[in-house]
């Protein structure tokens, strides 16, 4: 198991600085935080793709910029809102496609709305198939202002989807929400796909993996008995870490706990 970088820790520097950051500090896997509308542009993908290949860095994710617009494109009535987000997300897929991206993540409805969460299930098996089209798997990830925040809604979504849906587990959104670490991954075991780590102290619920008090063993000894195959990124804010030889250093560490049945090194 590789332990990545998410250039999302490097807010607001903007995405291909941060990508280039990252690529000629040696870190080969990563994930990709779009942030607005013209880096969806061919000639920006282009400049990614190019930052990319002359690195030999792998992306493992892709996170959309327009994740807090998905209750609008996808918890709506309105069809005409429907096949816009259809449309706006097949950019997204293209993007993966070009720079072979295999999964997106989507944030989906928002826990405060009224509009049936078997209708949005619907519509995120829509933008799922869409998304087999490219190449790409569409996961839901589990969010504290989302419903799928909870994991009742997981489990209501494997439901509706008949199985047919892939999971990102964030451990700080899981933090946020007050879910249990055991309840989170009864109710998504066996579909995660992609893993967002971060760790907490006192005064910060978000900062690099090893420094605080999360507990990893227990999250990789779990995902390892369930054969995970997905992928794991550090996602953090810029305040949660000072410097990028410290994410490195937290990289490599989940990694060696990963590889040793999740005890701490």
């Amino acid at each position: 198991m590789h332990c990545g970088i998410s250039t999302a820790c490097f807010y607001p520097q903007e995405t291909a600085d941060a990508l280039q950051l990252l690529c000629s500090a040696g870190i080969h896997t990563t994930e990709i935080f779009l942030n607005t509308f013209s880096e969806l542009q061919p000639e920006y993908v282009s400049r990614l793709e190019e930052i990319l290949s002359s690195a030999n860095t792998r992306v493992i994710a892709l996170h959309p910029f327009s994740s807090m617009l998905e209750t609008f494109f996808f918890a709506s009535g309105y069809p005409n809102r429907l096949q816009d987000g259809l449309a706006l997300y097949r950019r997204y897929f293209e993007v993966c496609q070009t720079l072979h991206i295999p999964r997106l993540v989507f944030h989906g409805d928002y826990v405060q709305t009224q509009f049936p969460f078997i209708r949005h299930c619907e519509n995120y098996l829509l933008l799922r198939r869409a998304a087999r089209e490219y190449g790409v798997e569409l996961c839901q990830e589990n969010v504290v202002r989302c419903k799928c925040g909870r994991p009742e809604y997981i489990l209501q979504m494997r439901e509706y989807t008949k199985d047919d849906v892939s999971f990102v587990l964030d451990v700080k959104q899981m933090r946020r929400s007050d879910v249990p670490l055991a309840e989170m991954l009864a109710a998504m075991r066996g579909r995660i796909a992609h893993v967002h780590l971060s760790d907490a102290v006192p005064e910060n619920d978000c900062v690099a993996p090893g420094k605080g008090d999360f507990p990893f063993e227990a999250l990789f000894r779990t995902l390892r008995e369930t054969g995970f195959a997905g992928e794991m990124v550090i996602e953090l804010y810029r305040g949660g870490f000072s410097t990028l030889e410290e994410l490195q250093a937290s990289a490599a560490q989940m990694e060696r706990m990963y590889a040793d049945g999740g005890r701490i090194p």
